[in-house]
């Protein structure tokens, strides 16, 4: 299949374009011939349209990397001429335009849910229902009521749309488990020590509550036999290091490179994500990819928490003390991490990557079909068992 992937930004770090970029990989290996329509270029099979910040807005958004996309209607048309499928990965203006031409082009749309009102409302700092209802209508006139399938990487994200009115045909795809993210013997770097090690991957932005997790540890009985580490960068790196300054072992922050994060994911004790905001987690899948437990938090919007092997692995949203009191659980019963990491990947199974490679080509083959016509919401489970398809 020719297949175009639209998104506003390909080369950001955030979570959303590394998937894209997966994506877009995965499906050239299979044959497939992928170009990208973007702020950026990429290769020979790319197109790229002007970008834009928005008002006030233009220090956060390069710090995230991340440009809005114009939608340029004679670079669209030049892009989708020969494709077959059109998949839209974020719900802004260029979406607005791309699903506008593509439709015109009588092209096959494919919409993707890799954005929520609270990952906006969220990095402003402020919640507000009235404002979540707002921004989501606003994303449903972007994309979301453009596409007559919506691709959404958990039933949580499907629910989610659903909620918000949305009546597009919904089909859940988890953004999966990269081959690379397997039990892999590693030796534990010797800066462990026989300390816990609790191990947080991502963007360090007041949404990922990197914060939580500094306040949590200061305040645990073994905070002097804790090593976190803080694999990421981000507007509030700075301030993580002041404020982990205060803990007897000052954690680490900073970036890290591909082999560096999969050493650690190999040898941390546990995998810790207090995050506000997810549709899903790439963080958590590589961790779980790897066996590394999950202990996360239960914020209401957040799918990570399916990623809890059971409610010992859950803390109270935003609760620093709740966390605290999983740490020293998890602290004196340490040997049983290491027991359930069998329990962890078999979880992780459904999750891998070829796996749901296998369901984004049946949806296309689906959407080109028009097989979407009584697609309904399934849930994980039904779809494992390929009765979406």
């Amino acid at each position: 299949m020719k297949i175009v992937l639209v998104i506003d930004t390909y080369n950001a770090e955030m979570g959303a374009a590394v998937a894209t970029k997966r994506l877009a990989e995965g499906l050239k290996k299979r044959g497939h011939q992928i170009s990208i329509v973007s702020t950026d270029a990429v290769d020979g099979s790319s197109f790229v349209v002007k970008g834009f910040y928005l008002p006030g807005c233009r220090e956060s958004q390069e710090k995230m990397q991340f440009m809005l996309g114009i939608p340029d209607k004679k670079v669209l048309r030049k892009a989708f001429a020969d494709a077959d499928i059109v998949q839209i990965q974020f719900p802004f203006y260029l979406a607005y335009g791309a699903a506008k031409v593509a439709r015109a082009m009588k092209k096959c749309v494919v919409g993707a849910f890799h954005a929520q009102p609270q990952n906006f409302i969220g990095a402003m700092g402020l919640e507000s229902a009235v404002l979540e209802k707002v921004m989501f209508s606003l994303l449903s006139f972007f994309l979301f009521g453009r596409a007559p399938v919506i691709q959404c990487p958990s039933q949580f994200a499907a629910d989610l749309l659903q909620k918000g009115g949305n009546r597009q045909a919904l089909r859940v795809v988890s953004n999966g488990i990269p081959d690379e993210y397997v039990p892999t013997p590693t030796a534990r770097p010797e800066s462990f020590g026989d300390n816990l090690v609790l191990l947080n991957v991502g963007r360090h932005a007041p949404e990922k509550r990197q914060s939580l997790l500094i306040e949590a540890v200061k305040c645990s009985k073994y905070a002097n036999k804790i090593r976190l580490l803080l694999c990421g960068k981000g507007e509030l790196s700075e301030l993580l290091v002041t404020q982990g300054s205060q803990l007897p072992n000052p954690p680490m922050v900073q970036y890290v490179s591909q082999h560096d994060k999969l050493q650690y994911l190999n040898t941390a004790d546990l995998y810790v994500h207090g995050s506000a905001v997810e549709l899903e987690s790439l963080a958590c899948l590589e961790a779980i990819g790897c066996g590394l437990p999950c202990l996360i938090g239960d914020s209401p919007h957040s799918a990570a928490k399916q990623f809890a092997l059971d409610p010992r692995f859950v803390f109270t949203h935003d609760d620093a003390a709740s966390l605290t009191a999983k740490i020293d659980y998890w602290y004196e019963n340490r040997a049983e991490l290491a027991t359930v990491r069998a329990r962890v990947l078999a979880m992780a199974e459904q999750y891998r990557f070829e796996k749901c490679l296998d369901k984004m080509e049946a949806l296309y083959r689906d959407a080109l079909s028009g097989a979407f016509a009584a697609e309904v919401v399934m849930s994980p489970a039904a779809d494992a068992e390929g009765a979406a398809t």
